[in-house]
């Protein structure tokens, strides 16, 4: 989908483009903006390329940058698993440039796939690929964090929040594992818990702290007014 080298990097001119485009014409592009990061659809004789480029003042921005610079390491570490936008590393060391799906989030098409069962079938092999990378995403409840690409075949993004199994967290890596099965199993019955067959029932395993990362999500949510800026967008 772009035309970017097997390597996966970005060749000097591609990155000379992307840098002018980001000058003139990136702000009119926008695909969506977060307390963070804003996320840019390239177009263009480069190829196509989806930037994530941080965001906010001057220590805020130097947060997310920080913050874009880990989610680069954990898409390095993804590829090769399906499911997951190819990564195109770094631009300039500030901003994240990832391959562009065309399709649109689950959130918008998750009435209309033509075969749920192969569509969640893929999804846990992308998420079984994940995790035996070593990376568990943390916010698959999101319906946006999943794409519904060409043919329907699903795909995983912003990984933000994601936890690295090598990070000497290993009980949160499992627990942040289960909470994606959990998210999967959630997403695939559509809340209908009462209807897992015995084969899903197994993979489901109820969580205390998914009930505690709520509780923080909600309240940092409050506290970046993320809820408020939201509502601002809309109007």
């Amino acid at each position: 989908m772009t035309s970017a080298t097997d390597a996966d990097e970005l060749t000097f001119d591609q990155a000379e483009a992307l840098r002018d485009w980001l000058q003139i014409d990136g702000p009119a592009n926008t695909l969506g903006s977060g307390y963070q990061a804003s996320i840019y659809l390239y177009r263009g004789p480069a190829g196509e390329f989806v930037i994530k480029k941080a965001l906010g003042s001057t220590l805020r921005r130097r947060f997310s940058e920080a913050s874009i610079r880990r989610e680069e390491q954990v898409y390095r570490r993804l590829i090769g698993v399906p499911g997951i936008p190819r990564c195109f590393g770094l631009l300039d060391e500030k901003c994240l440039v990832l391959e562009y799906i065309s399709g649109d989030s689950y959130r918008k098409l998750e009435y209309q796939l033509r075969d749920r069962e192969r569509f969640f079938a893929n999804l846990l092999t992308t998420l079984n690929g994940m995790h035996e990378a070593g990376v568990a995403h943390a916010d698959l409840k999101r319906k946006d964090n999943i794409l519904v690409g060409p043919m329907d075949e699903p795909y995983v993004i912003d990984f933000g929040i994601a936890i690295m199994a090598d990070e000497r967290r290993s009980f949160l890596f499992n627990s942040t594992r289960q909470a994606d099965l959990n998210a999967w199993i959630k997403h695939k019955y559509q809340g209908r818990m009462e209807a897992l067959p015995k084969e899903d029932r197994e993979i489901y395993k109820p969580m205390v702290l998914e009930k505690v990362a709520r509780i923080i999500r909600v309240f940092w949510q409050k506290l970046t007014l993320r809820r408020w800026r939201k509502r601002d967008r809309r109007r």
